[in-house]
């Protein structure tokens, strides 16, 4: 038996409204803007965590562990648009680097994490309190994910950074990282500055300045 029922054409189908649903979701550039205006206050808000799960961070190494946290969160919103691959790298090196000063610090590896980790929920809790255009339905999944992805390749060069610093003061001897001194607080700050450089140079490319 022949189906006689006439279908109307102009109803959209799933495949369809899926299709205009993921157009309405905030674009990959949007999202990184939003990140870029927001990265001073999602800094402090990091310090702030970090500063919670200590009793003290010490003379000089708060400025130090803010320096570190500023220069992530601009580099961040980098990692997220046409750069990505120039940032990804700077982004690998800079939580290495953020991973050896928390050996230093006398840190162990699990309270690396937890610092790096604090990264997800601060932005996430942002993203929900002031969304990209003040529209949380236009905040899709690929969002999340893309924001984990990042965050989770910080946590593992992080972790990475602290293994390396504890083998290298296994190799030496001693078994115990050099701590903080004026000169090691000089060092990581000389190399803090010269992946400013580049960053600043990343979005002098990016906009074209």
């Amino acid at each position: 038996m022949n189906d006689h029922r006439t279908y109307d054409r102009s109803a959209p189908d799933a495949a369809e409204r899926s299709t205009a649903a993921a157009g309405a979701a905030i674009e990959p550039a949007e999202f990184a803007r939003w990140l870029e205006d927001r990265a001073e206050p999602l800094a402090e808000r990091w310090l702030a965590s970090v500063r919670g799960r200590q009793d003290s961070l010490g003379d000089g190494v708060e400025e130090l562990v803010g320096g570190f946290l500023h220069l992530l969160l601009r580099l961040f919103p980098l990692t997220l648009g046409p750069l990505r691959a120039p940032a990804e790298a700077l982004w690998a090196q800079s939580a290495e680097l953020f991973g050896s000063l928390s050996a230093q610090r006398g840190l162990a590896a699990g309270e690396v994490i937890e610092e790096f980790q604090s990264l997800r929920e601060c932005i996430i809790r942002l993203m929900w309190a002031s969304p990209p255009d003040t529209e949380p339905s236009r905040l899709a999944l690929r969002e999340v994910l893309r924001l984990n992805r990042v965050i989770d390749q910080g946590v593992t060069h992080a972790s990475v950074g602290h293994t390396d610093a504890l083998f290298f003061a296994l190799f030496q001897g001693s078994g115990v990282p050099e701590s903080l001194t004026d000169d090691a607080r000089y060092e990581i700050r000389e190399q803090l500055q010269a992946i400013e450089t580049e960053v600043a140079d990343l979005y002098q490319a990016l906009h074209g300045g």
